[in-house]
């Protein structure tokens, strides 16, 4: 098939799908409902509050929130839910509740939001592929940092992410993201600051986390100053590698989650019970015998998922419940005061008490569109349709080309070069610069509240000699660069 074809193909497609956004909040309210229902399990009845939600909704994004001072806060979950934008929420996984110290509730779980590590663990884990498809399994979650001078590279492997683990540990090497918060002050330790893959500062004074950057911290250990901190020097590069593995000891191509929560205890696998407090790490008496208010996620045969509250019940009789409600996959959130359900307006299970973090289902202002490159999805970024023109931001182009690109901050103007093509695109301008050429394109290029710039992925295809195939279920731009 010629280019050219494809892409009047691709134009038809993008047009259907603006048409489909026209729809999108009748759209949204069909996708995401809330009921209550009665169950009866081993003779006694409970009361169920649930909400199924249809994830494959383009106006839907489903993410881990946290509070608004970050790791280690907490705050109502009204305020979480108002400021995410939720149309529906739930409560999300073990944090330190009762520590009297306001700043250090850290949560316990996998945390993972398009394709970046918010907090590393080894849980039971939620999650939601690229192809938006739910499923539930044991993840191993960690990260590895590969630092490089000249010819060597040496890689160091934090203990976890945006974690703390108390002075007295002075062996441990932690890595901190923008979403831990604010500084990092920890005593006892070597701070290193990583800022646009590189280190800018080593220090034992306390940093801000850069915005655009990372924190490592390394530990006065005799071990960590004799064979970690000497190969760390400012001006090194540094890559992130997401590390992780399912049952098994499958890797798992995290980089490529929309979104991840680890909890537990697993309640159902494969429409059975499957309770195992032992291989998922648990031992309180809170979660093995109790009874109490209970959380929980979980997976029914349409793949739409389920979040639901139950006032009182021990792990099998929900894990019973589970099953009664159809679900083929299933698993426990944080209970007890935590326990807290949202949908469509209405507070359906309150908590009793602040959170730190939650699992949401965010209403987008409009569809978002994925965007895939040469086979590639690519996490960080997303585009949206407008005036029946696909949008979709540059930098994911520049990068996959390896391609020139320079910015000209006075003129707001940005200017790549690739395989003979020379593209300057400015700011607010309805025309792109091509090797010299003016071209008028559909909708004005412009930078958005993101800080990038989106340009028409028609005319940038065009421009590169691409291939664009649109998947409408998926509501995603497959390109396939030269």
């Amino acid at each position: 098939m010629s280019i050219g074809c494809c892409m009047k193909n691709a134009a038809a497609l993008f047009i259907s799908a603006f048409l489909f956004a026209v729809a999108a909040g009748t759209a949204a309210a069909d996708s995401v409902i809330a009921e209550t229902r009665s169950v009866t399990v081993g003779g006694k009845t409970f009361t169920v509050n649930m909400v199924t939600v249809d994830l494959t909704d383009p106006t839907l994004e489903l993410a881990p929130a946290l509070s608004a001072g970050g790791i280690g806060h907490d705050e109502p979950f009204a305020s979480i839910v108002q400021r995410e934008n939720a149309v529906a929420a739930i409560n999300g996984t073990f944090f330190n509740a009762y520590e009297k110290n306001p700043y250090t509730r850290y949560p316990n779980g996998i945390l993972v939001e398009s394709g970046k590590v918010i907090h590393s663990g080894e849980n039971q884990t939620l999650f939601l592929t690229a192809d938006k498809v739910p499923d539930i399994e044991w993840v191993d979650l960690g990260v590895a940092v590969h630092v490089s001078e000249g010819n060597g590279t040496y890689t160091v492997r934090p203990w976890g992410v945006n974690k703390y683990y108390g002075p007295g540990s002075t062996d441990q090497v932690v890595w901190y993201t923008p979403e831990f918060g604010g500084w990092v002050g920890f005593p006892g330790g070597i701070k290193v600051v990583v800022t646009d893959g590189r280190i800018v500062r080593i220090t034992e004074d306390a940093v801000p986390v850069p915005e655009d950057g990372y924190v490592l911290f390394v530990g006065h250990s005799n071990n960590n100053r004799t064979y970690v901190l000497p190969k760390l020097d400012v001006g090194d590069s540094v890559k992130l590698e997401l590390v992780a593995t399912g049952e098994g000891d499958r890797r798992l191509d995290v980089e490529s989650w929309l979104a991840a929560i680890g909890v537990g205890p697993k309640l159902v696998t494969n429409g059975a019970v499957d309770i195992n407090f032992s291989r998922d790490g648990f031992t309180d008496p809170k979660i093995t015998q109790s009874s109490s208010a209970r959380s929980f996620v979980g997976i029914d045969g349409a793949n739409r998922l389920v979040m639901g509250t139950v006032g009182s019940a021990t792990i099998r009789q929900l894990a019973d419940i589970a099953i009664k409600l159809g679900l083929k996959e299933a698993m426990n959130m944080d209970g007890g005061a935590s326990s807290a359900l949202y949908a469509n307006g209405r507070m359906l299970t309150a908590p009793g008490r602040e959170l730190s973090n939650a699992l949401v289902v965010r209403k987008l202002d409009r569809p978002k569109v994925q965007i895939e490159l040469n086979g590639r999805y690519v996490p960080d970024f997303k585009g949206f349709i407008v005036n029946d023109t696909t949008v979709v931001p540059i930098r994911p182009f520049i990068t996959a080309l390896n391609a020139g690109f320079q910015w000209d901050a006075a003129n707001r103007t940005a200017t790549l070069t690739y395989g003979g093509v020379t593209m300057k695109l400015k700011d607010g301008s309805s025309t792109a610069i091509v090797n010299g050429k003016s071209v008028k394109v559909p909708v004005p290029l412009q930078i958005l509240e993101d800080s990038r710039m989106y340009v028409p992925l028609r005319f940038v295809a065009e421009t590169l000699n691409a291939k664009v195939e649109w998947n409408q279920k998926l509501y995603r731009a497959s390109v396939r660069l030269p």
